[in-house]
């Protein structure tokens, strides 16, 4: 009798792992803090209880700056505020950027080479060709803060911490990435608040008659800065979105990013060699019974005194209406190179 032939155990690394775990850890440790508010425990008890076996999770809870290291990913900072609203529309644009940590940096101009003598066959015993080079600045930073906080209800408290995990980062996961793009998809200027949208002050393109027509312009556009645009990705609202995934083009290797937010015909066109994202610390989520919120956005402060004062309305109190509140605070920017964006409004496709 012929033994069955043994089959060897296939090493394929997972690069998403690491994060996959950290992300998980990160949900876990953000319900402990929270439902440590709701039921009066400590957030290090509910942990160990619902999630005995998760070490990171502890490392996260004690602790503000627990790393996720830069061998795991690069640009650390700015991969754990793309896994705080993983699966989404900022994480599949961020994605695709350079990636770099600002922690103790309030801003630098990130070296973009832009003219460079190109590497040139040389015979033996003579001299190699050299040009000075010059470096375009990207200027990168300062820092900006991005938050959120969501009135609950205390329904929260009596769900089991696995549940009230799901139901946190599920309501991370749409609010950061539905108020990031907006913003990052804009045409807004650069606040003391936010940084510039990507489309500010770029042009739209006219739209062409075709999706071929108004996808070789937009590629143009972006090579005629001086910019590879094999690096280009296309962000679409959904119809158009679905209509490029619909297209038989085998060799068709450009990414396309479906953007809710955007309005319909709109497609955007970025070069990832000209894009980057910057972040800053870890993404901190905690929660309050005892907090006094004005309902309205923008939110100004309660009380302001002058002449007359000024009172903000209108205003809960989660002690008073026994519920509670959710803050989740991320520190990020981002900045595209001259040339690195193009766009399409309209399109009739």
């Amino acid at each position: 009798m012929n033994a069955p032939a043994r089959q060897g155990i296939p090493l394929r690394p997972d690069r998403d792992a690491a994060a996959r775990e950290w992300i998980r850890s990160f949900n876990r440790a953000s319900t402990a803090r929270v439902l440590s508010v709701l039921r009066g425990a400590r957030a290090e008890s509910i942990l160990l209880e619902s999630w005995p076996d998760d070490g990171r999770a502890e490392m996260i809870l004690r602790s503000a700056v627990e790393p996720l290291k830069v061998g795991d990913y690069p640009g650390g900072t700015a991969a754990k505020i793309m896994l705080l609203a993983s699966d989404s529309t900022l994480s599949e644009i961020m994605a695709i950027a350079v990636k770099v940590d600002l922690t103790g940096v309030s801003q630098f101009s990130f070296p973009l080479p832009t003219d460079f003598s190109e590497a040139v066959f040389v015979e033996e015993g003579m001299p190699i060709p050299a040009a000075m080079g010059t470096f375009e600045g990207l200027p990168i930073g300062p820092i900006k803060k991005v938050a959120l906080i969501a009135p609950l209800t205390n329904e929260l408290e009596n769900l089991s911490a696995p549940v009230a995990s799901v139901t946190i980062s599920h309501l991370l996961r749409v609010s950061v990435s539905d108020g990031g793009t907006k913003v990052l998809l804009s045409a807004n200027p650069a606040t003391a608040a936010a940084p510039a949208g990507l489309l500010y002050n770029v042009a739209p393109l006219a739209a062409g008659g075709s999706i071929s027509e108004d996808l070789s312009a937009l590629i143009e556009a972006i090579s005629s800065a001086g910019i590879d645009t094999r690096s280009v990705a296309f962000i679409c609202a959904p119809k158009q979105a679905l209509t490029l995934q619909m297209q038989a083009w085998p060799n068709f290797k450009h990414k396309i990013i479906e953007a809710r937010t955007l309005a319909s015909g709109t497609v955007i066109a970025i070069a990832a060699d000209g894009f980057v994202v910057a972040g800053e610390g870890t993404p901190v989520v905690d929660a309050s019974k005892q907090a006094v919120l004005h309902m309205a956005d923008p939110a100004q402060m309660i009380s302001t005194a002058g002449s007359p004062n000024v009172v903000a309305v209108p205003t809960v109190s989660t002690f008073q209406t026994d519920s509670f509140a959710l803050r989740c605070i991320a520190r990020m920017t981002w900045s595209a190179a001259p040339g690195a964006v193009a766009w399409i409004e309209n399109a009739a496709w």
